[in-house]
């Protein structure tokens, strides 16, 4: 048992922020005193099975062991190669430790047995299949790499001596085989993979070789080159650009000479084209040299009218002449105007016409060449693509020839393995000692019966300690009762009877608590016992106490009266009164209050307790209410609400904790005054701990005072000195008033019934 929690007020429980106590379900020691027998027993049967088995089947072993050598390089025959190095030390110890666990692979297990030969019946005998045979054989072998060397330690295991360092030569052979395979991981795959890769890049290589000598054909190119100027129509395509720019230029200076003399273009237009007509007009030799001539037959004929008068007919005749001079130069003057007009603007839109079809023919034979020099391009690119697809192909090519050359020549090497020492036969068995086996029987049956009992306690959900109690609710019960049949805890269960009834009276004092209530999650939980207890208890501290019974569901037989006398059933219905109720008190009862007859299984008239129960309290100090199991029964709710203090009884080894923490939520919403919770019936086990050194305490100071009390007593009733009668009487009935008491503190407490 662990130590119980202090003695707390019901009213008041531990704070939740201080740590819960261990529970104490583990105790071995208590487990194994507990079911001494049980334990006995088991390791009985263990032994008397166990180690005839072992002297009889146990056989002789033999074992046979060999070296591997791990060298921390691998000796290669090639130039060095990344994938058979070790970068440091760690990788070296990560290697060794690989081959450590493959040793005993399964596979390497199958292959020895088909290269075994005549040994292979060794381990596949009758009836025994391949796969059988390989497992047993891989869990024969075992192996541990040997500290502060490259060594690893191999080991086999058999039953007979013949054909085992054989069987481990060829496993060892078999095993190196295949790690020098997985060191240049899947070779054979890889070689073949290579091969086959080899033979893809040399096609490709032919069919970009045959593709790029058709382009260079194409393009009558002698190679591709990125930084080479072999483009023929590069310097076509400057030169037509150079004259297209010419040629637009001189479009752009055409259109404008024609726009600046274009009427249509706007008044400044035609100004312009009527003063260039004007100025050629003027400038023409051919109108001078007309007016030259008309102008001299005009003072030819000036001359011949000067001097006629004016009705002369030669002066008519001469001024007609005069008119049509003047009309034909008239006439003259503005045909070469308008021819010139005519000429001029038709010469300028030649110009630009002749321009614009100059540029178009440019503009189309630069796009012939654009054309072609695209085409060109593209074919170039093309060979230039091809021929780096080549370079990439041939140098892909170059590396799988080399890995090719390297993983033929490298599966010959010697490796990171190698057998340092063979394995040899063995002269005589190492273990399957007749003996070894008897005592690990026997150890195995004392492990069995010492772990058996121990789980048998471990997995009783049943509560057992007042600790583990505290932890469920979280606060610490008011009372740890021991169980009171065993006469052993008389004493320590008197001390905490009168701990509970002291804290009972001081809730009566403090808060005026005087109605009690004590109830149970289950039944069979010795709630009544604990009532006549506590009534007991109560009267002797001197206060007066009745006891009710409250518990329709199951009246307790010690409740009934020699008739059937009226009971709390009838007061709550007005059929009885208190003093026909009120049964005195007789033997182991108090005064007390029964059920009386419930034929529903339950309490009626709820609302009639306080006027019917409260006189009570006028006659007595104290009223013990009986309460049916609070799981069962809704009767203990209500009763919960009209006590003053409501006691929830838990009994060890009896009540689950589901159980209890169901009915502690039900009281709990009753939401009574006062509320507290007592563990009874604990076991106290010899070398339990805090219970049993208190019990041994106990019982070491009752016979130090029997003993005492024993020895004044017979030294007074000696009379060894002269004492006069009534000093002598007064001694006498002062002993035997102590006498009295030890004998009533010695009454056992009231039997479960």
């Amino acid at each position: 048992m662990t130590e119980p929690a202090p003695a707390a007020s019901a009213a008041a429980p531990a704070p939740a922020a201080q740590p819960l106590p261990p529970s104490g379900l583990f105790m071995p020691l208590v487990s194994l005193r507990k079911h001494k027998w049980l334990a006995l027993l088991l390791m009985l049967a263990v032994a008397s099975v166990g180690a005839p088995l072992a002297w009889f089947k146990k056989k002789p072993a033999y074992m046979v062991d060999a070296t591997i050598y791990v060298a921390p390089r691998f000796a290669k025959v090639l130039q060095s190669d990344q994938e058979l190095e070790f970068q440091s030390n760690t990788q070296y110890l990560q290697y060794v430790e690989q081959q450590v666990r493959n040793i005993s692979r399964y596979d390497i297990a199958l292959e020895t047995l088909r290269q075994l030969g005549t040994y292979r019946t060794l381990w596949q005998t009758q009836g025994r299949s391949e796969h059988q045979a390989a497992l047993q054989l891989r869990r024969s072998i075992s192996a541990r790499a040997i500290k502060n060397t490259y060594l690893i330690g191999v080991t086999l295991d058999g039953g007979q001596a013949e054909g085992l360092a054989e069987t481990l030569n060829v496993f060892l052979r078999v095993y190196l085989d295949i790690v020098k395979k997985e060191d240049l991981y899947a070779s054979d795959e890889r070689l073949a993979n290579l091969r086959t890769r080899q033979a893809e890049l040399t096609r490709e290589a032919g069919g970009k070789a045959r593709w790029r000598t058709e382009v260079v054909e194409r393009l009558g190119v002698a190679n591709f080159d990125e930084n080479a100027q072999n483009n023929p129509y590069e310097r076509l395509l400057q030169e037509s650009g150079i004259a297209l720019g010419a040629a637009q230029r001189k479009l752009a200076e055409a259109q404008a000479a024609f726009d600046a003399y274009d009427p249509a273009k706007g008044q400044a237009s035609k100004a312009a084209l009527d003063a260039a007509v004007a100025q050629i007009v003027a400038n023409d030799s051919g109108l001078n040299s007309l007016k030259y001539h008309l102008w001299a037959r005009r003072g030819e004929l000036l001359n011949e009218i000067s001097g006629l008068s004016n009705k002369h007919p030669l002066r008519a005749v001469a001024e007609r002449k005069l008119k049509d001079l003047d009309e034909d130069v008239r006439i003259y003057t503005e045909t070469l105007t308008t021819n010139t007009r005519t000429q001029l603007l038709e010469q300028r839109r030649t110009a630009v016409r002749e321009a614009r079809q100059l540029e178009q023919n440019l503009a189309a034979d630069q796009k012939k060449i654009q054309e072609r020099a695209n085409w060109f391009i593209s074919g170039y690119n093309e060979g230039l693509a091809l021929t780096q697809d080549l370079k990439r192909i041939r140098s892909q090519l170059n590396t799988v020839n080399e890995r090719i050359d390297f993983l033929t020549l490298e599966t010959e090497a010697p490796g990171f393995l190698r057998v340092q020492s063979a394995a040899l036969p063995p002269e005589y068995p190492i273990g399957g000692s007749r003996k070894i086996g008897v005592l690990m029987a026997l150890a195995a049956a004392v492990a069995v019966g010492l772990v058996v009992p121990i789980g048998f306690d471990l997995l009783d959900r049943h509560i057992k300690t007042a600790a583990q109690v505290h932890r469920l609710l979280g606060f610490a019960p008011i009372a740890a009762l021991f169980d009171p049949q065993e006469e052993s805890n008389r004493l320590a269960w008197n001390d905490q009877m009168r701990r509970l009834v002291l804290a009972l009276s001081r809730e009566k004092r403090q808060h005026g608590a005087q109605r009690i209530m004590l109830t149970a999650a289950k039944a069979g939980s010795g709630v009544t016992n604990l009532v006549l207890d506590l009534a007991r208890e109560f009267a002797l501290d001197g206060l007066r106490v009745i006891a009710v019974e409250a518990n329709a569901l199951k009246p307790d037989e010690r409740y009934l009266a020699e008739s059937l006398a009226p009971g709390l059933v009838d007061l709550l219905n007005d059929e009885a009164t208190l003093e026909q109720a009120i049964i005195p008190a007789q033997g182991a009862l108090p005064d007390y209050i029964p059920v009386g007859l419930a034929l529903q299984r339950h309490l009626p008239f709820y609302d009639r307790f306080p006027k019917t129960l409260d006189p009570l309290l006028e006659r007595y100090d104290v009223i013990l209410l009986d309460a049916p199991p609070v799981l069962l029964s809704a009767d203990t709710e209500f009763l919960a609400r009209y006590a003053d203090v409501v006691l929830l009884l838990v009994s060890a080894h009896h009540t689950l904790p589901g159980e209890l923490q169901r009915a502690t939520r039900l009281l709990e919403k009753a939401d009574p005054q006062v509320f507290g919770v007592i563990v009874n019936r604990l076991k106290v086990y010899k070398g339990g701990g805090y219970y049993a050194d208190t019990i041994k305490k106990y019982q070491e100071s009752e016979t130090a005072g029997s003993r005492l009390l024993q020895a004044h007593y017979e030294k007074d009733l000696a009379a060894g000195r002269p004492v006069p009668d009534g000093e002598h009487a007064a001694n006498i009935a002062r002993w035997r008033r102590i006498w009295r008491w030890f004998k009533r503190k010695s009454v056992k407490p009231t039997s479960n019934g």
